[in-house]
């Protein structure tokens, strides 16, 4: 397991876990956290699992959107 999310930078995984994925912690005017939410959403080969309390980051939840668009156009 990682810990430190740009180590993750080129791998992948079957499975991830994105542990307190809410606003506070990866906020959505950081550019470095958007871009560690977006390496680790990414490195998921079968299954995301996303834990958070309150809000979610709207930097997740715009990345998740945009992914579930793409997978919709390659069916």
């Amino acid at each position: 397991m990682y810990n430190f999310k740009s180590a993750w930078k080129g791998l992948e995984f079957d499975a991830v876990i994105i542990n307190n994925a809410n606003e506070n912690i990866y906020s959505s005017s950081n550019p470095l956290d958007m871009k560690l939410l977006y390496v680790a959403v990414t490195r998921a080969l079968h299954e995301l699992d996303i834990v958070y309390t309150g809000e979610v980051s709207k930097t997740l939840e715009n990345h998740l959107k945009n992914i579930q668009k793409q997978l919709i156009r390659k069916k």
